[in-house]
């Protein structure tokens, strides 16, 4: 596919700023124009008509109706930046629903059950080959203690992996 020249990109840019696109929104707005511009050149418009076609449908208008809709729905009051996390700031004017956001914000919970799951399995490894060794098990030895703590751990991070799942999945459903 053809690559837009940098004038075409600043046609489409200034046409942009002259619609009333705030930064915010104007790099998404540029980057989705540039692609439907890109897209009328590869099925064999001239850049020319392939703008014009474009910039018939990103008109004054709905350039400034998108613009009063993002601020609204993405922007945040001084009063929720003063209860944000850092998350929330990152993603302040980002499309939170791709899955990003979700993934940061379940990052400590993820990283928690890993190390568990880790640490638990490698205690029950390091039991059994305790036991191997010995040729007898008791669950009573220091061997099937640290084999009950491993487990235990490891279904710790089985079971809140999966309640972590299910709370995301009820909340995709919503």
């Amino acid at each position: 596919m053809e690559k837009l020249s940098p004038q075409q990109v600043a046609t489409l840019h200034n046409h942009l700023i002259y619609s009333g696109s705030n930064d915010a929104l104007l790099d998404e707005l540029l980057d989705h124009l540039a692609c439907e511009v890109e897209h009328y050149i590869w099925i064999g418009l001239p850049f020319e008509t392939a703008m014009n076609i474009v910039l018939e449908q990103a008109n004054v208008k709905t350039i400034r109706h998108l613009r009063d809709i993002y601020q609204i729905e993405l922007a945040m009051t001084d009063e929720q930046l003063r209860q944000a996390s850092l998350d929330d700031i990152v993603f302040e004017f980002r499309n939170k629903a791709y899955g990003a956001y979700d993934l940061r914000r379940a990052y400590r919970t993820t990283l928690r059950n890993a190390f568990i799951m880790a640490l638990g399995l490698c205690m029950m490894g390091m039991a059994m080959m305790d036991g191997i060794s010995r040729h007898t098990w008791s669950y009573a030895s220091l061997g099937g203690v640290v084999w009950l703590v491993g487990l235990g751990g490891v279904t710790f991070a089985v079971v809140s992996w999966y309640l972590q799942n299910m709370r995301q999945q009820q909340l995709s459903l919503r």
